[in-house]
């Protein structure tokens, strides 16, 4: 094989799955696969992958600061058949410079040396920052040395790693697939210079019950940074006014300022803390009232990603972040399946595993071992396993290629699936295919934007129409509504820098266990928002959101009624019914209750949810009660 086609030959072979590219447009667009695809081979030979690599130096550098590297790649005890290639690849998200060959003045620039000589040895970048480096006449033998030279002042990940991975990915035999090397080396990518505070409390608490408020330090771009030794003072404002400040003195840096307090009386609490630098942050609402109620609300983001798939930072470090930055109480992490440049399987799909199931504590904090199955024909949708184990499914293979196949396969688990950015964004959901009665439950909201109607606030890019949330409920189907981020930038409860809005789920359950959580998911006890903690109780017909009841008209009008309590000034309410807005309010403040009644509602079943509006953009969307008139 001549020298051109054996490139195109490892050309077809690297581009054999995809990609999306988190930007988009606003125009509609047809159901399309995005045309820019990672390396994920799902072919390699048993004596792929055979070799190391060392990386030099191993960081700390700083997020967005420029570096030269040295990777030292050692050919493995199978050697590398003449025609067989070795592939460094750079992480090909959040901003590090394209490698090039033909610039040495130029950033990016790589060059390659080798411990032996060989004149037909050749070198080629691909797209999504990789350089290939093959010989078609001699095999590279054990113990021989390639060493690729990158950078000339590359810039770096703009996000915070501590794991960023230079993989090498090795085809021994030739054959024009490979596999990654079985220990690649990494980077300590750090966070640059903390530039605002994100302070979290509690969302509701009784009178006399002590609490913490938590800050933590973030640079410019969410990531985890350390605080300046100085003062930092606590402000209290309950119901609008000041009613306390605290101060600490700290010493040293540290990652997390706690405060303790104990709120006598009853009413709306924001938290601000300032500190050195003009640093400083307020915190998410507070509600605190006496309150008997057998269901507590938590919150929670159930979709992201780690550098394992297309995102950044390890399992590990994203359940960290997600409970001691964000505050939140559920968590979980949804790595693609099948799409990026590490297959989720086996020792990749443990240490997922772990991670969920070491980061669970009960009463304090919930995880749920979860993936993505990523369908460029259907849509995407997360599955979540209830007790911390179960299986992958691919969409690329063709025992699982279809939403009804993949259901089939987790009927003998205790899983559900949940279909996000379904409106468009990277591909909309076609909802010609009924949700399996695995299915309980839609995702509304994310950084890609939201997808409740066509022409909605912050609209999912590339919409289709006929693909939101709202058209699956006008086909019938009882989906609880949720907001998660789909964050790729390892800051799950944060928004991503540049997105519209984010996503998060109010999750209403006695207790904060697995299981608990779980019976909340599959009653459809559930709401979402774009991002903030609003709290928000949706009730029709004396029943609680995600409810199906029946309600005889000898009793009257159906009886509704909306409480809201904003992280930011609200400024409308609205209930819609089947599809159509029924009630509309005016609002002023922070907190709205409503009490309100359909003197008329349809024959039939109908669906009724509310949906809230905050002063600066942020939304917040009950789960539908469904009610059919008798």
């Amino acid at each position: 094989m001549n020298h051109f086609l054996k490139l195109l030959f490892i050309l077809c072979a690297a581009f054999n799955c995809l990609f999306i590219i988190l930007t988009g447009c606003s125009e509609e667009a047809e159901n399309r696969k995005p045309d820019v695809v990672p390396y994920l081979d799902n072919l390699p030979s048993d004596i792929d992958g055979q070799g190391s690599a060392v990386l030099n130096p191993p960081g700390p550098i700083t997020v967005s600061s420029i570096g030269d590297f040295r990777v030292t790649f050692t050919v493995g005890e199978s050697g590398i058949a003449a025609g067989g290639f070795v592939m460094l690849q750079i992480s090909p998200w959040w901003g590090w410079s394209q490698p090039q060959t033909n610039m040495p003045e130029a950033p990016g620039y790589t060059a390659v040396e080798t411990s032996f000589s060989d004149p037909s040895l050749h070198v080629y970048t691909l797209p999504l920052n990789r350089v290939v480096v093959y010989s078609g006449d001699r095999d590279f033998m054990p113990g021989e040395k390639i060493i690729f030279s990158y950078g000339n002042g590359a810039i770096v990940d703009r996000f915070a790693e501590r794991e960023e991975l230079f993989q090498v990915f090795v085809d021994a035999d030739g054959d024009g697939h490979s596999a990654g090397i079985a220990d690649p080396p990494s980077l300590h990518i750090k966070a640059g210079e903390p530039a605002w505070l994100n302070v979290t409390a509690p969302s509701q608490v009784v009178p006399r019950e002590t609490i913490e408020i938590r800050a933590a330090p973030l640079d410019k771009r969410g990531n985890w940074s350390e605080f300046p030794a100085g003062k930092y003072t606590l402000s209290v404002r309950r119901n609008g006014q000041v009613s306390g400040t605290f101060t600490k003195n700290i010493k040293d840096a540290g990652k997390t300022i706690t405060f303790t307090y104990l709120p006598d009386l009853e009413g709306i609490y924001f938290f601000h803390v300032e500190g050195p630098a003009k640093l400083q942050g307020r915190s998410n609402v507070m509600h605190c009232q006496k309150d008997n109620r057998k269901l507590k609300l938590y919150f929670g983001d159930i979709h992201g990603h780690s550098r394992l798939s297309d995102g950044t930072g390890t399992p590990e470090d994203f359940y960290t972040y997600a409970r001691t930055v964000s505050g939140l109480d559920i968590a979980a992490l949804t790595d693609h399946a099948d799409h990026g440049t590490i297959p989720i399987k086996g020792n990749v799909w443990s240490r997922i595993r772990r991670a969920a199931n070491n980061a669970y504590e009960p009463g304090h904090f919930v995880t749920f071992l979860g993936f993505e199955w990523t369908n460029w024909e259907y849509g995407h949708r997360n599955v979540y396993f209830r007790d911390g184990d179960g299986p992958v499914y691919r969409s690329v293979d063709t025992e699982s290629d279809t939403p009804q196949k993949l259901w089939n396969l987790l009927e003998k688990h205790e899983a559900m699936t949940i279909a996000h950015h379904t409106g468009g964004g990277p591909v909309p959901t076609d909802w010609n295919v009924k949700p399996g009665a695995k299915e309980w439950l839609v995702e509304i909201s994310s950084i890609h934007g939201t997808s409740e109607y066509y022409g909605g606030e912050s609209m999912i890019y590339r919409p289709v129409k006929g693909a939101f949330v709202r058209d699956a409920l006008m086909r019938g189907y009882r989906l609880g509504i949720i907001g998660s981020g789909d964050t790729h930038d390892g800051h799950p409860g944060q928004r991503t820098l540049g997105a519209a809005v984010s996503g998060l789920v109010g999750v209403y359950s006695p207790g904060l266990t697995r299981e608990d959580i779980w019976d909340a998911f599959q009653q459809r006890h559930v709401y979402a928002t774009s991002g903030p903690k609003i709290i928000l109780d949706f009730r029709a017909a004396d029943s609680q959101m995600g409810s199906e009841v029946t309600w005889t008209s000898s009793r009257g009008p159906v009886p509704l009624a909306v409480k809201a309590i904003g992280c930011d000034e609200i400024v409308s309410v609205e209930i819609i019914r089947n599809g159509e807005k029924i009630f509309e309010e005016k609002a002023d403040g922070v907190f709205v209750h409503y009490f309100l009644k359909d003197p008329q509602p349809p024959p039939g079943t109908s669906w009724y949810y509310a949906r809230v509006l905050q002063k600066d953009g942020n939304m917040a969307w009950s789960s539908p009660v469904w009610i059919t008139m008798d």
